[in-house]
């Protein structure tokens, strides 16, 4: 489970896809748990990973004239709203959180 959850960050693609195969082969989960820990949240904490490290930035310049007018506006990146990329943040984080405390609470009540 906990390759699930920071497999993903550790090795990206491959410890996820090492956990996910731990995951199917293990007999303690039911075949409900088992698609939950894989479709809830593919990828675990490495989507949020993504998003902090490789989030595009935007950046614009703007000059100011004699007159104290702006001129300009050249801008480059397409980052994402921060009304949208905030809570975007949150979901991914809060989703493989969640999906790994739900397998954890199925693996202790089936022990």
């Amino acid at each position: 489970m906990f390759l699930l959850l920071v497999g993903g960050v550790l090795l990206p693609v491959v410890g996820w896809l090492i956990g996910a195969v731990m995951l199917l082969g293990s007999s303690r989960w039911t075949l409900r748990d088992k698609a939950a820990g894989l479709l809830i949240w593919p990828g675990g904490l490495a989507v949020a990973a993504a998003l902090v490290v490789f989030a595009p930035t935007r950046e614009c310049v703007y000059v100011d004239d004699a007159g104290g007018h702006r001129h300009g506006g050249q801008c480059t990146g397409t980052a994402l709203p921060g009304w949208l990329g905030v809570p975007l943040l949150l979901v991914a984080i809060a989703g493989p959180l969640l999906t790994a405390g739900y397998l954890t609470w199925r693996a202790r009540r089936s022990a």
